[in-house]
């Protein structure tokens, strides 16, 4: 796994802590709720490796940053990264999010479109609103810690089941996929753990936002990855057959980490 250069970053919403890895044109990484910039550490190699600055950054509330003192939209996660970019000095910079991270790189876009040079969306979909509606109060349980322990079986059975089907609580959404290793699961689970009772603050936000109207008004050159392995997949595809603006072109990845990550470095690479 890629070794990242970690530190904390001071903020006016507070401490916001990244891991970095390479040099060169910087790309932000953003991860998927309610894990954090560690998760990133594939992506943020392959980039780095490719000749990028990728700094991935433990969105406000999650990993190691501070939670925002308020936040009522995806917008508020947006500025709070601004300044960050701030305070590294950075102008002008790419975004790659995966998920929770794809939905707010949309909004920093959205609000900052002279400063992103370019996005990078992985595992970012349109739900149907409907469906959306039925899913989303059993979608976030509540994850309190009790006395008995059983917020802890309700988190592992949530990561086992989040990378092995979706909508994650519901039976009609499995799959043959395999469970990822237990040590993965671990990792996942002291994820959930360290996010706390509100661990779906930022990612309640952004599986409301998961809907082709979070394109609109877009005009930063964009890469909607396709990849045969995303547990999404279905509801990426929904996306794309909703019609994606101009600015958006799809490129495909074939199965397994490795043709993802050759996309993802693809999609910085080549020309918009």
């Amino acid at each position: 796994m890629t070794s990242l250069r970690r530190r904390y970053e001071d903020t006016a919403t507070g401490q916001l802590h990244k891991g970095e890895a390479g040099a060169g044109a910087p790309v932000l990484c953003l991860h998927p709720s309610p894990l954090h910039a560690g998760f990133l550490a594939p992506q943020i190699g392959a980039l780095a490796d490719a000749g990028f600055r990728a700094i991935g950054v433990d969105t406000p509330g999650y990993g190691a940053s501070d939670p925002l003192p308020a936040a009522d939209s995806l917008d508020d996660y947006a500025d709070a990264l601004l300044t960050l970019a701030d305070a590294l000095g950075l102008d002008g910079f790419g975004v790659y999010g995966n998920a929770t991270g794809a939905q707010i790189a949309l909004a920093l876009a959205r609000r900052a479109p002279s400063r992103v040079s370019r996005l990078v969306l992985d595992n970012c979909g349109h739900f149907d609103p409907a469906l959306r509606a039925q899913w989303e109060p059993d979608y976030f349980p509540d994850l309190t810690p009790r006395a008995d322990g059983t917020h802890l079986t309700r988190i592992w059975e949530m990561c086992i089941h989040q990378m092995t089907r979706f909508p994650w609580h519901l039976d009609d959404g499995v799959t043959d996929r395999q469970a990822p290793p237990t040590e993965t699961l671990q990792a996942m689970a002291l994820a959930f753990q360290t996010a706390g009772a509100g661990y779906d603050r930022a990612y309640r936000l952004a599986f409301r936002a998961e809907d082709i109207s979070s394109f609109t008004g877009l005009s930063t050159p964009a890469v909607l990855i396709d990849w045969e392995s995303s547990v999404v997949r279905a509801q990426v595809q929904a996306l794309i057959a909703c019609g994606l603006p101009p600015c958006v072109r799809v490129l495909a990845a074939g199965a397994g980490m490795p043709a993802r990550l050759a996309a993802i470095v693809s999609a910085f690479t080549e020309p918009s």
